[in-house]
């Protein structure tokens, strides 16, 4: 298993040669968020290196959009799990947004850990849109709506590998994130 220092420098690293920035700040706010959320939530696995392996892949989740590393360079430096996590959640290039999204989930559900890792993405991106007001927060809500059952639907497939008591508090975290109360918009 990879050391997570020389991953999270290595990732960095990509960002930074990319000048990858996150609303005008240094990329890693971002990754490091999403990190963080995967930590925070690392009950959801049942294994311990399934836990693992999607916390490293927290800091290479958007080398492939972003950057010009390929997955034979991550896997390299992390390890093809974590390469292939990555893949798992990197965006296709569609005509429009729903349309990309929809062709990635396509690929994300075949791994439980992508979803996880996908769900701590969604979670940051919208924490931090909601915090600082910025327009993409109502995007992120409707977006949700869609995302949020077609993940739920996968994420049945694997229930040897997940706790289900600790994916319940997850989804109640993402729900009340997006304004979502018993799966309708608040009026808040």
């Amino acid at each position: 298993m990879k050391n997570i220092d020389e991953i999270r420098n290595y990732s960095q690293l990509c960002y930074d040669n990319s000048n990858c920035l996150y609303d005008g700040k240094n990329y890693f706010t971002h990754i490091d968020m999403v990190a963080n959320i995967v930590v925070l939530n690392s009950t959801v696995f049942n294994n311990t290196i399934d836990y693992e392996n999607t916390y490293r892949s927290a800091f290479t989740h958007d080398l492939l959009e972003d950057t010009k590393e390929t997955w034979n360079n991550i896997s390299k430096v992390c390890g093809r799990d974590v390469a292939n996590i990555t893949l798992a959640v990197t965006d296709v290039i569609a005509e429009n947004r729903l349309m990309k999204h929809l062709l990635t989930m396509s690929k994300t559900v075949k791994d439980y850990r992508a979803i996880i890792l996908k769900m701590a993405d969604i979670c940051a991106n919208a924490s931090y849109s909601k915090e600082h007001c910025t327009s993409m927060y109502p995007k992120y809500v409707e977006e949700y709506q869609y995302r949020k059952p077609i993940f739920q639907k996968a994420l049945t497939w694997y229930k040897n590998e997940l706790n289900q008591n600790s994916l319940k508090m997850f989804w109640a975290e993402l729900d009340y994130i997006h304004d979502i109360t018993k799966g309708h918009k608040s009026n808040n």
